[in-house]
């Protein structure tokens, strides 16, 4: 069973959960392919799979296959294409999360039409989730916000490679989807870019982290990225994307319980641009430390205001840079073009 806590967390049987993982857009191959990519997702520690049916009524038996599989891997879906029937018939399965009401809800139905859509699969399923996607615009998302409250959970998009936007677009549009996510009890998920646009390249594992961490700097309480598959992209074929994503899940794992559980608190932090981030989040008598760079350019020297004195920094992740020291209430040091480094304040 799947509830929205009132703070915009997701609860899955009662216990937060952060869901974690991709869109796979699985008409643009078939059931097997979507079988495979279903377990390559899941050895890179993913949970969540949002997967199309590959027709509404006669893909039952085999989105059910997928289901079962899903459930041996620890992995939930979220599925596109649906019909009635196929809800009433998969309703009952443990490995399913929710249901797609719309995808890009603000160009393709209205916010009555997304809720009544919303109610219709809830009468059939009141027990998983209903979901939506849009792309709000970092400079007015109070356009969009008749769409908050209709659904269980919106995702919003943010895809900024090549596609007309810097990168540090990700952290405001997020900001203002949790913003509006919070007025109406909403879940807040990020959509983001792991894939290139016509013409286009693929983020970098640097943008990757970076995308990621604008996200969870903002307070999103899922990551969905678009996309494991699609007709112009596979991201089977990229080793280097695959080795960012398998961190950054596992890194996002140990982050989990207090990106659900805990308290954000922005901090102050003076850099040459004003290009930097820093977050401080407290989860059962512990406390820990988000610092990242919007700067993509240049390297940047950064001092964070911390509310009480520090021992010292325990770094959370080996193998990432660590540059920063914390002396009393102060932290400081040098932060990498697009870095985000994370620590446990001790």
């Amino acid at each position: 069973m799947t509830q929205v806590r009132t703070d915009g967390t997701l609860l899955v049987n009662g216990q937060a959960n952060f869901p974690m993982g991709f869109y796979h857009v699985s008409w643009a191959g078939d059931s097997a392919r979507r079988l495979r990519d279903l377990q390559a997702i899941a050895d890179l520690g993913f949970n969540t799979v949002h997967a199309s049916m590959l027709g509404a009524d006669t893909d039952v038996e085999s989105f059910r296959q997928l289901l079962d599989t899903a459930q041996k891997r620890g992995v939930r879906l979220v599925a596109e294409d649906h019909s009635d029937q196929a809800i009433v018939a998969l309703k009952s399965h443990p490995a399913l999360l929710g249901w797609l009401v719309s995808d890009d809800c603000h160009n393709l139905v209205t916010p009555s039409e997304l809720q009544s859509r919303g109610e219709q699969i809830k009468r059939l399923d009141p027990n998983h989730l209903t979901y939506t996607s849009m792309a709000i615009p970092f400079y007015n998302s109070y356009a969009y916000r008749d769409y908050f409250g209709r659904v269980d959970a919106i995702g919003n998009q943010s895809y900024p490679v090549d596609g007309g936007d810097g990168l540090d677009v990700v952290f405001p549009v997020m900001s203002k989807l949790v913003e509006q996510s919070k007025a109406k009890g909403t879940m807040p998920i990020a959509n983001l870019q792991s894939f290139r646009w016509p013409n286009g390249r693929y983020p970098t594992p640097v943008e990757l982290n970076s995308m990621t961490n604008q996200a969870l700097a903002a307070g999103v309480k899922g990551i969905l990225y678009y996309t494991y598959l699609d007709y112009t992209n596979d991201l089977s074929q990229h080793s280097q994307l695959h080795a960012e994503l398998k961190t950054l899940a596992s890194e996002v794992k140990v982050l989990a319980p207090f990106l659900t559980n805990g308290q954000r608190q922005a901090l102050p932090v003076v850099s040459a641009g004003g290009r930097a981030l820093a977050h401080l989040w407290s989860y059962g008598g512990r406390r820990y430390l988000q610092v990242v760079s919007l700067e993509a350019q240049a390297a940047q020297n950064v001092k964070i205001q911390l509310p009480a004195k520090a021992r010292g920094l325990r770094p959370l992740f080996a193998g990432r840079t660590t540059t920063l020291q914390a002396s009393g209430a102060q932290v400081q040091g040098k932060l990498a073009p697009l870095g985000a480094q994370w620590y446990e304040v001790q």
